[in-house]
C-alpha cells in the first residue's frame, strides 16, 4: 500500500500513532502488553514504510 509514496518522518509518526491501539493489541502476551514487541513492531514499521527514502 505505501510502497511508492515518499513519507517523511512527520507523516510516519503519524501512522504510528493512529495505529497505537492495533500494536499494543498485536503486542500481548498472557494477556499483557509487552513494551519490548511494541517497540519491536514500531521500530519494523518505521523501517518499512521509509524503506523509500534518498
Amino acid at each position: 500500500m505505501f510502497n511508492n509514496f515518499s513519507l517523511d518522518n512527520f507523516e510516519i509518526e503519524k501512522i504510528l500513532f493512529d495505529f497505537e491501539s492495533e500494536i499494543k493489541k498485536a503486542s500481548k502476551i498472557n494477556g499483557k502488553v509487552d513494551e519490548d514487541c511494541v517497540q519491536t513492531i514500531r521500530i519494523a514499521i518505521y523501517r518499512k514504510l521509509s524503506k523509500n527514502k534518498n
